[in-house]
């Protein structure tokens, strides 16, 4: 399915920018740095073309910078950078699109911890000669949380990606999208959708509305209990979609949800949705 147009014509941000430099953007970025007893520094990266990288050693040694700029140089075209691979077409996508998409929030960081060291994700965003650091989140000695869900789900990318760079948890670090009942996040009464009426249709992007000759009743479990787990993209599709409408016994529609490939459809994008594990 195609993608929104807006957003295929701001990715082309990213690709003019790589194309003006020697080296490709570096758009996400993790760094741990140790400065209390030691001065240790470990960093994971992707650039624009999905590239992925990682570094790690003494900050004297190899020369490590001190601001985000010149980190961001350094990183391009240090000797000691270690390519782990390369990012698939779809999510390196995905990727950009949040990106695209992340606010910046000026909340401030809160002490945490004394001497553990201090983990940081970014988002970089680039326009001519002009780069948006816009920060997702740290942990260790200090910790700061981004609660745009763009920002938390760039994060968490950066922590499954990189799970060799130092970061923590717990109070010592963000606490990181906290899963909604699905039908709060879609502000349908549980009390209605356990006995409405439930419809489904296909929305096709050539022909409209196709109506199912019956619907999917688990649906109607997952709005009940299932819940919304967090971001997966920022995009949006011109159809494919099922749309699943509760309505009372006259007909009168109460509120719905819309899936895409297992993925529920929001005004901002598409999120994660799952059942609380069984303890």
């Amino acid at each position: 399915m195609k993608k929104l147009l807006i957003l295929l014509l701001a990715l082309c941000v990213f690709c003019g920018a790589a194309n003006a430099q020697s080296a490709p953007d570096i758009i996400l970025l993790t760094v741990y740095e140790q400065e209390g007893w030691g001065d240790r520094v470990s960093a994971g990266w992707v650039d624009e073309k999905g590239e992925v990288y990682t570094l790690e050693g003494s900050a004297s040694a190899i020369g490590w910078p001190r601001t985000t700029e010149e980190q961001l140089a350094y990183l391009s075209k240090s000797d000691f950078r270690q390519h782990k691979g390369t990012l698939g077409s779809n999510d390196l996508f995905d990727l950009k699109g949040l990106i695209l998409s992340v606010e910046a929030q000026d909340t401030k960081a809160r002490p945490a911890a004394c001497d553990a060291g201090t983990e940081t994700g970014w988002a970089l965003r680039y326009s001519g000669e002009k780069t948006e650091a816009i920060k997702l989140a740290s942990s260790g000695d200090d910790v700061f949380e981004n609660t745009d869900p763009n920002a938390q789900s760039l994060y968490l990318y950066l922590r499954r990606l990189f799970p060799e760079v130092t970061s923590y948890g717990g109070e010592m670090g963000p606490a990181g999208f906290i899963p909604v009942p699905v039908y709060a996040f879609v502000g349908l009464d549980p009390v209605w959708a356990r006995s409405a009426v439930l419809k489904e249709c296909l929305n096709d992007c050539e022909e409209g509305p196709i109506w199912q000759e019956t619907a999917d009743e688990s649906v109607r479990e997952l709005v009940l209990n299932g819940l919304v787990m967090g971001k997966a993209n920022a995009s949006m599709v011109t159809g494919g979609t099922y749309s699943f409408g509760f309505y009372d016994e006259d007909g009168r529609w109460l509120g719905g949800l819309e899936m895409y490939r297992g993925l529920l459809v929001a005004s901002d994008g598409m999120y994660y949705i799952g059942y609380p594990p069984v303890s």
